[in-house]
C-alpha cells in the first residue's frame, strides 16, 4: 500500500515538479550565462561578479525554489480535497499518519531533489577551471545550501495550510507565513544554528501536519 501511495503522489505531483525543474534550471543556466535556447550569452555574467558571493544567484534561487515548495504543498493537500480522492484514500487499510507521512516523504524530496541540482549545477560550473576569472571555495556556496535548506519549511507550511479546517481570509494561511519567516531566519544565522533551527521548525510542522490529518473531519 506504501508503495502504491508513493506512485500516487510522484504522478499527481509531476506536473509541479516538471515545472519547478524548468523554473529552477533556467535560473543555474542564467547565472552560468546561457540563454533559455542553450545560446552562451556575453551579458549573462557581469564582469567582476563572484559565483555565490557576490551575483544575483541567491536571490534568484530563494524565489524559485520556494514557488516551487509552494506549489508541492499546496498540489499534494489540495488536489485530494477538491477531489474525491481524500475520502478513498482515508478509507483504504492504512492510517491517516502513514497517508501523511507519505506525502511528506515524497514532496520533501521532490523539493530537495529538484533545487539541490540547480544549486550543483551551478556550483560544479563554478568550480570548474577555465570557467569564470573569479575565485571559488566550495565553503562560498554553504549560504545558498541553507537556504536549500531553509525553503523546506516552506513546502511544509504550505502543505498544512491546505488541510487545516479553517477559513482562506483568516488564519489558514498562517502556517505558510510562519514557515517563510523561520525560513528566512534559519538561512541568515550561522550555518549550525540555522540548521537547528531547521530541524527543530521541520520536526515541529510535521508533527503538526499529522495532527491535523488524524483529528479533523474531512467528510
Amino acid at each position: 500500500m506504501t508503495s502504491a501511495l508513493t506512485l500516487k503522489e510522484l504522478r499527481e505531483s509531476a506536473g509541479v515538479a516538471a515545472l519547478g525543474l524548468a523554473g529552477l534550471g533556467l535560473v543555474a543556466l542564467t547565472a552560468i550565462g546561457f540563454s533559455p535556447l542553450g545560446m552562451v550569452i556575453s551579458s549573462g555574467r557581469p564582469s567582476g561578479t563572484i559565483p555565490f558571493l557576490y551575483d544575483s544567484f541567491g536571490g534568484q534561487f530563494a524565489l524559485a525554489a520556494g514557488a516551487l515548495a509552494i506549489a508541492l504543498g499546496l498540489k499534494q493537500s489540495l488536489g485530494d480535497l477538491w477531489g474525491d480522492s481524500q475520502l478513498f484514500l482515508l478509507h483504504r487499510p492504512v492510517s491517516r499518519r502513514a497517508v501523511y507521512l507519505t506525502k511528506i516523504v515524497v514532496g520533501l524530496s521532490l523539493y530537495l531533489v529538484l533545487a539541490g541540482l540547480a544549486v550543483a549545477i551551478y556550483a560544479i560550473w563554478a568550480a570548474s577551471s577555465g570557467t569564470h576569472a573569479s575565485p571559488f571555495a566550495w565553503s562560498m556556496t554553504v549560504p545558498v545550501w541553507m537556504t536549500w535548506l531553509a525553503v523546506g519549511l516552506v513546502y511544509l507550511g504550505a502543505l498544512l495550510s491546505g488541510i487545516r479546517p479553517a477559513a482562506w481570509v483568516g488564519t489558514r494561511l498562517m502556517p505558510l507565513a510562519t514557515a517563510c519567516t523561520l525560513a528566512t531566519i534559519a538561512a541568515n544565522l550561522p550555518p549550525v544554528w540555522g540548521l537547528a533551527v531547521a530541524l527543530v521548525a521541520g520536526a515541529s510542522f510535521v508533527a503538526l501536519i499529522l495532527f491535523v490529518a488524524e483529528t479533523r473531519d474531512f467528510a
